[in-house]
């Protein structure tokens, strides 16, 4: 008998409604453990609140979201924080507290301090872990530079490094190369395709570009006001004619290394000449 793959995430019926208004509608979506998905949108398409509910730090209005096996709205708020140990998120912005003067060694333990506990001290195995990540991500370099004093990409390296001391079941990455240089950013893809090939681990990135999704990508999802519009392989999804509309002007599509770099190819056919 086949082995049933477990559902890292699993989502039916689900609305989130924010001041009355559905700002995303998911009906039924579910992506198998060790999958790498591929969130691309405009802005106001529902890809960070899809990311929120993935990561437990928000509940559907509507509807059952289950991450990891467990059903994120009969959790405890104490237990939803015990999952998001098992999840480590890159967020588009920089921490709040990214002007404190915090060096890029103590902002990579933070991410074993949600483990252990804010006021438990860490122990020699978090630190051990600390260094292999920072070893690993050649950071050791940068360990005791204040983390606002580094480059984009460099906080980007250190929040990603963060985020993979938690030994995460589940890494959700939003825009992780957003203001970014063309060398960082391929830097930073690269990166994140080798920890997929390398780690096993489920990952969830959203990007505006699709050539930034990096090749071992093999799902991508479109989203449009709050909807999945389109949902399957690179190759049917990041098509010129589905990008076309869904972002509403056309859109040329070349392919380098495996991985689909789209390109608007004109004004939208609705524009008047000048």
């Amino acid at each position: 008998m086949p082995e049933v793959a477990m559902k890292c995430l699993r989502m039916k019926g689900v609305a989130v409604r924010r001041r009355g208004k559905v700002i995303l509608d998911v009906p039924e979506f579910a992506l198998d453990a060790g999958q790498f998905l591929g969130i691309v949108g405009p802005n106001g398409a529902g890809k960070s609140t899809f990311l929120d509910l993935c990561a437990a730090l928000c509940l559907p209005s509507d509807g059952r979201v289950e991450v990891l096996e467990r059903r994120t709205g009969d959790l405890s708020a104490w237990k939803r924080s015990n999952l998001r140990c098992r999840i480590g998120y890159v967020a588009q912005s920089p921490p709040a507290n990214c002007d404190m003067p915090f060096t890029a060694r103590e902002v990579i333990e933070g991410g074993r301090a949600g483990i252990r506990g804010l006021v438990r001290r860490l122990g020699a195995e978090d630190r051990a872990v600390v260094n292999a990540w920072m070893e690993r991500l050649d950071l050791l370099p940068l360990a005791g530079r204040m983390f606002r004093t580094l480059s984009g990409g460099e906080q980007r390296k250190v929040l990603i490094a963060r985020a993979m001391t938690q030994c995460p079941d589940l890494l959700l990455l939003d825009e992780p190369t957003a203001n970014l240089d063309m060398d960082w950013k391929e830097r930073v893809v690269l990166l994140i395709d080798e920890l997929y090939r390398s780690v096993p681990m489920t990952v969830v990135m959203v990007s505006h570009e699709t050539g930034l999704l990096p090749a071992g990508c093999g799902i991508v999802g479109l989203m449009s006001g709050g909807r999945i519009t389109a949902l399957g392989p690179p190759r049917d999804v990041l098509t010129p004619e589905k990008l076309s509309l869904l972002f509403s002007c056309p859109v040329h599509v070349t392919i380098c290394d495996g991985r689909r770099h789209a390109f608007s190819s004109g004004p939208p056919a609705c524009a008047s000449g000048g």
